[in-house]
């Protein structure tokens, strides 16, 4: 075993007897129950400008969040002093804290029968040989690449980085959990600038992993951006009127992540969801399945349990349209007299289908539509989560006969969320394996764009 795994064992095994200890000191105490949630991070940060080194930055932090029951009330507070003395007097202080609180009857730790007791491995951290030299050479390296390639409408970058991080966290609690997970993480970026009738448009192109040599090649970062800064120029509006709407890239999974709120523990107990009581209802056609699964090795969905120490599952969250499962954590399913089933730190990995004959590579779903508008990027926020109701300034491009024709900005997409999640009628097969959400492009006909 390397140093650097025999370093990490310890720093998890040290994090572990903190977390441990914390808690015993707690129901010393007096509290009735306690959680404790504890973790540090070593990143590496550079960034680029003009080829040139523009920041470089070393972080090494800790923290602590502790939460004390006592008769139902609850209390919290955190540090990052580690010390024993800074431990102490944190847990008198959410001790304190609690007594002051209301009571709440659904207040407390995980119940004991839903806690996590397997721990696959998930091949979630890697010994990345990354220092300042490599990173600063790699952003570099990407300008260098973007300069080189001399595209017409290109006209500077706008910056590049490179980013390392590995992250340790422990969760425990007075039920008996206590284990740590550890979380290694690449990324690198560039930003271009593109120019066009004095006005200036900007795209970007990036990679994530868990581990360095699953990083895009340089030439791949820069191609994205390249090309998403292209697509942008020379935009103009498009008149009001009904428009078949493609949702592309992180557009698509927008959709899926307001969706993931509108079934949320939080937002349904609080009745702030127009997708309260629809449980086991159809809310989608039947041809569409969600499929979870966090057990993905390197994925960034993957865990085994959530934030709660509950463990996690694979499940299907739609099933033929009809919605099979609630998000929920131990609080919000005990609001809704439901039980936890291991979503209190959101969602894992998902994959959307929409079954093999609504499901085409991205030209055909150009073909079949035939008319419309691409989105690429979407602004503002413009989401009642009560209502469903949709309004959002949107970009992207016009095409016609399954053709590009031009960029188009300024517009704005609306609609009811109710209405377009049971009006999408085909996916792409463009998934990009970046986001946890696994989904291609979504096409939805007929809808309101506000133009010129």
């Amino acid at each position: 075993m390397s140093s650097f795994f025999e370093d990490l064992k310890k720093n998890e095994e040290r994090l572990q007897e903190i977390a441990s200890s914390v808690v015993k000191f707690a129901k010393e105490n007096g509290a009735d129950e306690c959680e404790v949630s504890v973790g540090g991070v070593k990143g590496l940060s550079v960034s680029s400008r003009d080829m040139e080194v523009e920041n470089i930055e070393y972080n090494k932090d800790n923290g602590l969040d502790v939460t004390v029951y006592l008769n139902k009330k609850r209390g919290n507070a955190s540090t990052t002093d580690l010390s024993t003395d800074a431990l102490h007097d944190c847990v008198k202080s959410a001790i304190s804290i609690a007594g002051y609180s209301n009571e709440d009857p659904c207040a407390g730790v995980a119940d004991k029968d839903l806690i996590c007791t397997e721990f696959k491995d998930l091949d979630l951290v890697f010994e990345n040989d990354v220092d300042a030299d490599f990173a600063t050479d790699f952003a570099i390296s990407l300008e260098k690449e973007a300069k080189a390639k001399s595209a017409t409408g290109i006209k500077k970058s706008d910056g590049a980085s490179f980013d390392s991080t590995l992250y340790t966290g422990v969760i425990a609690n007075s039920n008996g959990f206590c284990h740590a997970r550890s979380q290694s993480s690449v990324s690198s970026s560039i930003v271009l600038l593109g120019e066009s009738d004095n006005k200036m448009q900007r795209g970007s192109g990036y990679t994530i992993a868990r581990e360095l040599k699953d990083l895009y090649s340089k030439e791949q970062i820069v191609d994205e951006a390249v090309k998403k800064t292209l697509s942008k120029l020379n935009a103009k509006t498009v008149p009001t009127g009904k428009y078949n709407v493609i949702f592309s890239e992180g557009a698509a999974v927008s959709l899926w992540q307001i969706f993931a709120g509108a079934i949320s523990g939080g937002a349904l107990y609080r009745r702030s969801s127009f997708l309260c009581d629809k449980l086991n209802e159809q809310v989608f056609p039947e041809y569409v399945t969600i499929h979870e699964d966090p057990f993905i090795k390197k994925s960034i969905g993957a865990r085994c349990y959530d934030a709660d120490g509950v463990r996690v599952s694979v499940a299907d969250i739609i099933k033929n349209g009809v919605l099979q499962e609630y998000l929920l954590g131990t609080y919000s399913a005990r609001k809704l007299n439901l039980k936890s089933n291991g979503h209190a730190s959101g969602i894992h990995n998902w994959f959307i289908s929409f079954g093999d004959e609504r499901e085409y590579d991205f030209e055909a779903l150009l073909n079949k539509a035939g008319e419309g508008i691409v989105i690429t990027d979407l602004m503002g926020q413009g989401v009642d989560m009560v209502s469903g109701n949709y309004s959002r300034g949107a970009a992207g491009y016009y095409f016609k006969d399954g053709k590009f024709v031009h960029a188009v900005d300024e517009i704005t997409i609306a609609g009811n969320l109710k209405d377009m999640f049971m009006n999408m009628a085909a996916i792409g097969k463009d998934i990009d394996e970046r986001y946890k959400i696994k989904t291609g492009s979504i096409l939805i006909p007929n809808m309101t764009v506000s133009g010129q």
